[in-house]
């Protein structure tokens, strides 16, 4: 059994026509923001899971070196489980599904195809409850509160957010990350992040002048090794130009 990209953004894009005026709740402030239903959330789930399964079928047709493994199966993101844990990365999991629910065609969804060779720096929810302090002088402690606060900047914003954290192109391992002190990495969203290496201390540095530098968490790097797409655990999240 086959599925197809265009399919999956088209059976999107109908639920959310039908449901427009819960849609749009994600641009309102963060007192107003609404939740997305559970049957969009399991729509969403199912579509990366039949991205998933497509990928899956490419990768037994072809002899490739690198798996054809996409991030959102490693990182689970079509199950969202908000918890205590804030190493995880629940809090990304929820915005990426809301901003892919609200905008289908987004290239955010590159991350559920394995075709797409690429690098993301992940945040950790710990991250994202930096950023909502940072933001509103809350510190929210539940991982639901920090996601709805995330998206209460509206799917534009959060979609800008997300791309300023993928690399497209060849797979970054850590051993190479180690080695790029100086470097600027071309983002998706089409901004750079500086790169500053001291010994096994990795920094990126994002447009935001006011907000400490990101660093690689040393025990979340090469996540998905030995596939086409790789991600590292990051402890701020990056800010593109707003």
């Amino acid at each position: 059994m086959r599925f197809s990209r265009d399919g999956i953004e088209y059976f999107l894009m109908n639920i959310e026509e039908t449901s427009g005026s819960q849609d749009s709740a994600l641009h309102v402030s963060m007192k107003g923001y609404v939740r997305m239903s559970k049957i969009k959330r399991l729509i969403a789930t199912t579509a990366i899971a039949m991205v998933a399964f497509s990928s899956t079928n490419i990768q037994s047709a072809q002899a490739e070196s690198l798996r054809l493994n996409p991030l959102s199966e490693v990182l689970d993101l079509g199950n969202v489980k908000f918890d205590r844990n804030l190493g995880d990365f629940d809090v990304f999991t929820s915005v990426f599904l809301d901003v892919w629910i609200a905008k289908p065609k987004s290239a955010v969804s590159a991350i559920t195809d394995g075709n797409t060779k690429l690098t993301a720096f992940v945040p950790t929810d710990r991250a994202f409850r930096k950023l909502v302090k940072d933001l509103t002088g809350k510190n929210l402690k539940s991982e639901r509160a920090v996601a709805d606060a995330v998206m209460s900047l509206g799917a534009n914003t959060v979609e800008k957010v997300l791309l300023y954290h993928v690399v497209l192109g060849d797979p970054i391992l850590s051993p190479a990350a180690l080695q790029s002190n100086g470097a600027q990495l071309s983002m998706a969203s089409g901004e750079t992040v500086g790169v500053t290496v001291n010994g096994t201390t990795i920094k990126l540095a994002d447009k935001s002048a006011s907000s400490k530098d990101a660093l690689v968490l040393l025990n979340k790097v090469d996540i998905n090794k030995g596939s086409t797409q790789v991600a590292h655990g990051i402890n701020r999240v990056l800010l593109p130009t707003l």
